[in-house]
């Protein structure tokens, strides 16, 4: 790369860290307002009030901060005798687990599918290619797991799909999350390999007889992986969006619905009285870590394939 090109790829890491920095420190000044309610009983009904007040917001963050830096924890849970940073880690590994699962598994598929929707282009098999493709990538993930769970409680009923331990409780989780990932990176895949059709190195390649199979392989796919890595970034960002739903509905013991236990929303006050700020901010702490590695991944593969 010109030095230019290296300047301007450091430009944009350092305003990427400043972003996710920033985002961190609104995140914690918008989890720690206050959120204390004066419940009373009027007549036959429950009222519920809210008074915001500035010393209640700097004593939620003078609390927290003092944790951190000066008893090295990030506070206590709901449950007894468990430290906040413990259930953080915890459900941390267990998703780290289905997230890096599925996207080794995913990124696999995805380029072989890829590499069949560029050959089957102008064949008979078409439909098996790039149409499967978009047709997967059109199906919402919501109605997908209804399916996967229908099929599997109608035909599998001896398959424990809401199990919290053992290979189904890690399994069927990386499989759904999977599966658009798949598809995305197939469609990646494939389109990259046509924007290398007709180039030099390839001409060459088949002057000296080498077989379509290694050219594929050997050379395209390695001037490809730039492009595919280079969309690193969104394709963690809707995994981890698509995390949630998937813990949720498989009763996953995972970050993502740790987190949804923690916010304890309460349809009729907003805030439940077992609000975890702490259990909050580690498990976005370290999601937020997680994107921007995915970030930093595809800005370095967008400069190294020219795609700025």
């Amino acid at each position: 790369m010109a030095w230019g090109d290296v300047r301007n790829m450091r430009s944009q890491i350092y305003k990427t860290l400043g972003l996710s920095l920033f985002a961190m420190v609104m995140l914690i000044l918008v989890v720690l307002f206050p959120r204390d309610l004066d419940i009373s009983v009027v007549g036959y009904g429950i009222h519920a009030e809210y008074h915001f007040s500035w010393e209640k917001y700097a004593n939620n963050i003078k609390t927290f901060l003092h944790g951190i830096f000066y008893e090295q924890t990030l506070g206590p849970t709901r449950y007894e005798g468990e430290t906040a940073e413990a259930a953080v880690a915890r459900t941390v590994m267990n998703s780290m687990a289905v997230i890096v699962t599925a996207f080794v598994l995913s990124m696999g598929l995805g380029i072989l599918k890829g590499i069949f929707d560029y050959q089957s282009s102008d064949r008979k098999t078409k439909w098996l290619g790039g149409m499967t493709t978009w047709l997967f990538q059109s199906i919402p993930d919501f109605l997908l797991i209804l399916i996967y769970q229908w099929i599997i409680l109608n035909y599998f009923p001896f398959v424990h799909i809401f199990a919290e331990e053992g290979w189904e409780a890690w399994v069927f989780p990386t499989l759904l999350l999977s599966i658009y990932p798949t598809f995305y990176i197939a469609r990646i895949t494939s389109a990259s390999i046509s924007a290398q059709e007709g180039l030099l190195y390839i001409k060459v390649a088949q002057a000296k007889g080498l077989s379509r199979t290694r050219i594929m392989y050997k050379h395209v796919l390695k001037n490809c992986m730039s492009t595919i890595l280079s969309h690193l970034s969104s394709l963690f960002v809707y995994m981890l969006s698509n995390l949630l739903i998937i813990e949720y509905f498989s009763n996953f013991p995972g970050a993502a619905n740790r987190l949804f236990i923690a916010i304890d929303y309460d349809l009729y006050f907003g805030a439940g009285a077992n609000y975890e700020p702490s259990v909050i901010i580690g498990i976005c702490f370290c999601f937020m870590v997680l994107l921007v590695i995915a970030q930093l991944v595809s800005i370095i593969s967008k400069y190294k394939s020219g795609l700025r």
